[in-house]
């Protein structure tokens, strides 16, 4: 990222951060329960609040712990727009050759997800139709889909065997491209995610700020044949999140036939 633009980021981020606690203070919170919420120490809060210190000193990883522990909405905060990738349904009912009735599924409880290759889908923005391989029926009523508006659907290719048991070979994917934020720790969630070398593969994630930088770890449930790789945020990735994380795994779908 450019000098100026990580500058101009920093410092939208730290603003936010103080008129956070600002406000927390403002509302009733001690300074205390602010550097126990945020990880601090409560003379590190007062001086910030007092204007003695800034954060011209606190890494961007710091930053980003701080604007989390404060619930801040970083995507909202830095300009990241939501896309839509999924499209609305719509069923034409077949003729029938009987007398006999038949419910009929209806449109607006499904939504068509494309299906994409691992490099297509680490996109942001929309799928260019040449792209799309096929379309998912998906129930957007389910808990692990409701609300979600980005998704994408994904294969994990032959001889691809870095999640089994968890996820084999030719299993699909249901992505959120939105959704790469909030939940790495613990390292229970799955994310579709992009090496250095720009192949995407799908991995368990955590992220862990270490001497101002950020570290991302990638794990595999088989990790005899794929240990942990970790890599910098800042010179891997060039300090952007969503160059590293594409989105998590909210569904899969297996055919049992292959087990």
């Amino acid at each position: 990222m450019e000098k100026s633009k990580w500058h101009e980021r920093s410092s939208l981020v730290w603003d936010k951060i103080l008129e956070s606690i600002k406000e927390l203070e403002s509302s009733g919170e001690s300074r205390a329960s602010i550097a126990r919420l945020m990880g601090v120490g409560r003379a590190t809060v007062g001086n910030w609040i007092d204007g003695i210190r800034r954060g011209e000193r606190v890494s961007f990883a710091d930053m980003l712990r701080y604007a989390e522990s404060l619930k801040i909405d970083l995507a909202e905060l830095l300009g990241f727009q939501p896309q839509k990738s999924s499209r609305d349904v719509c069923f034409v009912a077949p003729q029938r050759l009987s007398t006999k009735s038949a419910d009929t599924p209806i449109p607006e409880d499904y939504i068509a997800v494309p299906l994409a290759e691992g490099e297509v889908a680490a996109g942001r923005g929309m799928i260019p139709q040449d792209d799309i391989q096929s379309w998912v029926l998906v129930w957007k009523n389910h808990d692990a889909v409701r609300f979600r508006t980005n998704l994408i659907a994904v294969e994990i290719g032959k001889g691809q065997n870095s999640m089994v048991p968890t996820l084999h070979p030719q299993d699909i994917l249901l992505v959120d491209r939105d959704d790469f934020r909030d939940h790495f720790a613990p390292p229970g969630n799955i994310f579709l995610v992009r090496e250095p070398d720009s192949s995407v593969t799908v991995k368990r994630v955590t992220v862990k700020p270490r001497n101002g930088d950020v570290m991302i770890t990638y794990y595999s449930d088989n990790a005899v044949e794929h240990p942990p790789m970790s890599w910098s945020l800042t010179e891997d990735y060039d300090g952007e999140i969503s160059k590293a994380v594409i989105g998590r795994v909210v569904w899969a779908w297996s055919d049992m036939s292959r087990k």
